[in-house]
């Protein structure tokens, strides 16, 4: 069976799993704390975005979201950890957009973004910018490209690792118009955005959170990769504004746990994180954070990765991003 036709048959069988019947336990849903596993260190994007959630949706629940960060592996121990929890709704993770991009990037990766999850919900996505240091001679991004092309070997950027979506979004743009970008991994963006800032590597590829950190001109930055201009950087044009409609990077957020869980406990998850999203508050906390809410509940959810599947079998082998074990 081709891998397309099955994640059409993973998509069918994760939506029956929604619509399964549920037992009085469920129904009680929940009667005690909930483990929310992050598979970021605490303080990063992902373990933020978690703890926003957590603390609005423990109070619709009534219960305590206890955050659980295990990190390592590309997601894998932290996956690990949820694929064998019970499927009782008491264990949950927070998936992003890795999920259906380590399939294509890593040897040892055993999981089917469809098949092996319960889906609650998609929360929120966020965007890539492309920034270089002041003295690389370029002002917008067709001038970089072109600069790049004419100093092979010499864009030299910078991210948190290989394989994770600011690599990706480097290596797309290189894909889609032949620039010439030497990758220069780091353990963290952090990192990477500092030997951006002191000259060390060219260009760094950058979260909209991580923007802060380009103020007062130490970063000049050329594009962002969203649909539109975010309200933090009214001024940066995206992608497709520079002519690349094709080069974008929506890094997304969604909640889901271990396969086959009950469908009233998936529906209360889903409903009551619906509301909290909704909260004025907290999306403009979310906001502050480069995030923007994009809730898309179970079915919508299984119908986006499977698109976002297809699209990374095709894209990643044409970047010749070697596997990693």
């Amino acid at each position: 069976m081709s891998r397309r036709r099955s994640l059409g048959l993973f998509a069918a069988v994760a939506l029956v799993g929604l619509f399964g019947s549920g037992s009085a336990q469920s129904q009680n849903f929940p009667s005690r704390p909930i483990k929310l596993l992050i598979h970021t260190p605490a303080g990063s994007l992902v373990d933020v975005l978690g703890r926003l959630i957590a603390q609005d949706l423990s109070e619709r629940l009534g219960q305590s979201i206890v955050i659980d960060n295990r990190t390592g592996a590309m997601t894998q121990i932290s996956v690990d950890a949820l694929v064998r929890s019970p499927p009782d709704g008491y264990t949950l993770m927070i998936n992003t957009s890795e999920a259906t991009m380590l399939p294509f990037l890593k040897r040892s990766y055993r999981y089917d973004p469809i098949k092996d999850f319960t889906p609650i919900a998609l929360a929120v996505t966020s965007w890539t910018v492309f920034a270089i240091h002041p003295k690389v001679p370029a002002n917008t991004l067709a001038e970089l490209i072109a600069y790049s092309k004419r100093h092979p070997g010499g864009v030299r950027y910078g991210t948190g690792g290989v394989g994770g979506v600011l690599h990706i979004a480097v290596e797309m743009l290189k894909l889609k118009t032949g620039g010439e970008f030497v990758h220069v991994p780091y353990r963290g963006g952090g990192q990477a955005a500092t030997d951006a800032i002191s000259g060390q590597i060219d260009m760094v590829s950058m979260g909209l959170a991580s923007t802060r950190i380009a103020a007062n001109g130490q970063l000049r930055i050329l594009a962002q990769t969203g649909p539109s201009r975010h309200p933090m950087l009214p001024d940066v044009p995206t992608t497709a504004e520079a002519g690349l409609p094709d080069v974008r990077m929506d890094t997304w957020f969604g909640i889901v746990g271990p396969p086959n869980m009950p469908n009233e406990v998936v529906m209360r998850l889903t409903r009551e994180l619906d509301v909290v999203l909704k909260g004025p508050a907290l999306q403009d906390k979310l906001a502050k954070a480069g995030l923007a809410v994009d809730f898309r509940p179970g079915a919508q959810f299984i119908s986006f990765m499977v698109d976002d599947t297809k699209k990374w079998e095709q894209l990643i082998p044409a970047m010749g991003i070697p596997k990693v074990d």
